[in-house]
C-alpha cells in the first residue's frame, strides 16, 4: 500500500515541480527521509524480535552438537596426520642439502 502512495505522490509533485523547481525537489527530499526513518524503525523492531525468537529455539542445541562433532573430527584428522609425519625420518645429510 505504501508503494502505491509513493507513486501517487511523485506523480502529483511532478507537475508542480515543473512550475516551481526548487519547491518540488525540496518537497520530495523532505518526505523521503521521514518515511524511510519510520520504515527502518519498524523493520528493526521486526527483525530484532525474529532474531530473539531464533536464539531461543532448540535448533541452537543441534547447531552446537554439529559444531562439536566437526571440531572433534578435525582434531582427530590432525592427530592422524601428525602421526604420519612423525614416521618420516630425515637424514642429517638430506637436511643440510635442503638448508643450503
Amino acid at each position: 500500500m505504501a508503494a502505491e502512495g509513493d507513486v501517487e505522490l511523485e506523480l502529483e509533485t511532478e507537475p508542480n515541480g515543473s512550475g516551481g523547481g526548487s519547491d518540488g525537489a525540496g518537497g520530495r527530499a523532505a518526505e523521503k527521509p521521514r518515511k524511510h526513518d519510520s520504515g527502518a524503525a519498524d523493520l528493526e523492531r521486526v527483525t530484532d524480535y525474529a532474531e530473539e525468537k531464533e536464539i531461543q529455539s532448540s535448533n541452537l542445541e543441534t547447531a552446537m552438537s554439529v559444531i562439536g562433532d566437526r571440531r572433534s573430527r578435525e582434531q582427530k584428522a590432525k592427530q592422524e596426520r601428525e602421526k604420519e609425519l612423525a614416521k618420516v625420518t630425515i637424514k642429517k645429510e638430506d637436511l643440510e642439502l635442503i638448508v643450503s
